[in-house]
């Protein structure tokens, strides 16, 4: 009942389809998993259940003892008031019961044996399922990375390298532009010269050619006084 499904989960984690470099090794590999795990989970099943068989052995393999020791009891008791035709029809019993009690005992035995290898077959499967699981998420992540560095259809070059190539030739063209901004503002002649102006003013060479907030204030502070003056 359980061995199929080991037998079929064994074949699935030996027998991934797909290679490394085809590009439906990753859908084939979660197919394999899906169904992996769908054996997994269907073995659980049919391992729980056994289980819960061999439980309901046990129990019968109880009822039968208990059976038995009374049947025992009451044999003795017909042995001892003399009824020998009751004592032997309840020993014939007992011996069919006792019977029943070593092939039960036996089976119990046999399958507690399988039971213990199936139970490790499959913690074992499982333990695979989990790390199987683990590098197929190792492998989307890998994957999608490969992606990014994978060569571009026209260039000739990955991605990244597309990416920052067209950053620098970006970078390249803003600094030229700057740089020419720069020089066409030299190349004015009357531009350069008001600039010069500027700075030997500021420098205190000559008088200066922008008026300054100290300046302004002082003026106003002077016309103060006449403003009142003309006011009163």
């Amino acid at each position: 009942m359980f061995e199929p499904f080991i037998a079929q989960l064994r074949a699935l984690f030996d027998n991934t389809p797909g290679g490394t470099g085809d590009p439906s090794a990753l859908p084939a590999l979660g197919w394999t998993l899906r169904t992996a795990a769908q054996s997994v989970r269907s073995a659980q099943a049919a391992l729980a259940r056994a289980k819960a068989e061999q439980q309901l052995d046990r129990r019968r393999l109880k009822k039968l003892e208990a059976s038995i020791e009374d049947l025992e009891n009451r044999t003795r008791n017909a042995v001892l008031k003399g009824a020998e035709s009751l004592a032997r029809e309840a020993a014939e019993a007992i011996a069919v019961l006792e019977d029943e009690k070593t092939e039960l005992e036996a089976a119990i035995k046999s399958f507690d044996e399988d039971l213990a290898q199936l139970t490790d077959q499959l913690y074992r499967a499982q333990n695979r399922l989990r790390a199987l699981k683990r590098g197929e998420r190792t492998a989307e992540v890998r994957e999608q990375i490969q992606k990014a560095q994978s060569m571009g259809a026209s260039a000739g070059q990955s991605a990244l390298a597309q990416a920052e190539n067209r950053l620098d030739d970006i970078l390249n063209r803003q600094e030229r532009d700057r740089l020419a901004d720069r020089e066409f503002a030299a190349l004015s002649p009357a531009d350069s010269a008001n600039a010069v102006i500027e700075k030997l003013a500021e420098a205190g060479c000559g008088k200066p050619v922008r008026r300054r907030a100290d300046e302004v204030l002082a003026r106003l502070k002077s016309e103060m006084p006449l403003l009142l003056e003309s006011n009163s």
